[in-house]
């Protein structure tokens, strides 16, 4: 508060001086404040595009670990029985078909899908109860065991940060509007001419400001809008399966 001010008071009484009073001696401390505003406006800006960014790529990472991990139960089960092969290979399908087509627009409004987690769990009591009488059926069964678990590690993570509320990435966010909001009030507060060309520059970058802070706040949205992430990874290990094979619904 001190601070605040005997600030205000300096300027106060700078301000008389006849130079200060004419506006000979403005144009440095306008470029210097203009200068920090842009500079402040510039790193919070990146930090939150950062950040945002990260979001979706966590996302499309979890959700390729998921599909992978997803494609090796699929495949492993070959040497099991019959029957339990084709159990597990339909909870496989069906994990994925609900993925696509239910938990991701779920997902983009906030809200997770509880059938997803008993897929999960209905896949991993299968693997339980598969037979282990031989070396072969052993090595089988691990594995499926151990990809369910990676199923549900990257699936969780998935969630987590689909249904995340960014507080962080909001607070950069706003700090980067009120930054774009200074970078064009500011020089109308410093005073322009009515020249063309300064006409024109704040028309350039009132558009240019507008549309970045446009396609920031599409970041926010790691699910859907022109950077959002798809489940094309789903859909295409359900592609890559046999003729024939369809998930149950």
């Amino acid at each position: 508060m001190l601070i605040t001010v005997a600030v205000a008071a300096v300027t106060l009484v700078s301000a008389r001086r006849e130079a200060v009073a004419a506006g000979g001696s403005d144009s440095d401390s306008q470029s210097f404040v203009g200068g920090v505003l842009n500079a402040l406006f510039t790193v919070v800006l990146a930090f939150y595009i950062v950040f945002a960014w990260q979001n979706g790529d966590d996302v499309e990472k979890a959700a390729q670990q998921e599909v992978n991990a997803l494609s090796d139960v699929h495949w492993q089960v070959a040497v099991v029985p019959a029957e339990q092969a084709a159990a597990l290979r339909s909870l496989t399908e069906q994990y994925a078909a609900r993925v696509a087509e239910h938990e991701w627009p779920a997902l983009d409004q906030g809200r997770p899908d509880e059938q997803v987690d008993r897929l999960i769990d209905g896949m991993r009591a299968e693997a339980i109860a598969l037979p282990a009488d031989t070396e072969v059926l052993k090595s089988a069964r691990e594995q499926v065991l151990t990809d369910l678990r990676k199923i549900d590690e990257s699936h969780r993570e998935r969630v987590d940060i689909s249904t995340d509320d960014q507080r962080f990435n909001v607070v950069l966010l706003a700090g980067s509007v009120l930054g774009g909001v200074l970078m064009i009030v500011f020089p109308l507060l410093v005073g322009l001419s009515a020249r063309p060309a300064n006409i024109a520059t704040m028309v350039l970058l009132t558009l240019t400001l507008g549309f970045t802070l446009y396609l920031s706040v599409q970041l926010m949205h790691p699910l859907h809008g022109p950077f959002g992430v798809d489940a094309d990874s789903f859909r295409t290990f359900l592609e890559s399966l046999p003729a024939g094979s369809s998930p149950a619904e």
